[in-house]
């Protein structure tokens, strides 16, 4: 699971459904939770998070790129690990923090995929999970 740790800059909310952004590692962060301000008296602006998402979940495109996703992260391929089927990478954020990455073998040979290089992390925002910091 990656883990990063940030804080809220914003909550739009409607019926029992609310949209959180954050701030993390220098990057915005969007999520969709099924909880409000109301029932949840964490979710406040300014109050520390903790961004969590399967690697699973994480995609990769190269630019440019035009796309609805909202969680686009530029990084850099720092480790990939190769299985037969699937293919782990470990994507640098800054010089401190990295998030990981699994996808397919053949996705990453079909995008030519290689240590050093700079792609984006996509992750849907339905996929995003908060927890209060």
């Amino acid at each position: 699971m990656n883990t990063l740790h940030g804080h809220i800059t914003s909550i739009t909310t409607e019926q029992n459904i609310s949209l959180v952004k954050g701030l993390a590692e220098g990057h915005l962060f969007h999520s969709l939770i099924l909880d409000t301000p109301a029932t949840s008296p964490w979710l406040k602006e300014s109050a520390p998070i903790r961004v969590l998402f399967k690697e699973t979940e994480v995609m990769i495109a190269l630019p440019p790129l035009q796309i609805s996703v909202r969680n686009q992260l530029p990084c850099r391929i720092t480790a990939i690990t190769a299985g037969a089927i699937l293919c782990e990478l470990t994507l640098s954020l800054t010089a401190t923090s990295s998030i990981v990455s699994i996808i397919t073998r053949s996705a990453c040979e079909s995008l030519g995929l290689k240590e050093n290089q700079d792609v984006i992390a996509l992750i849907k925002t339905n996929e995003v999970s908060l927890a209060h910091d």
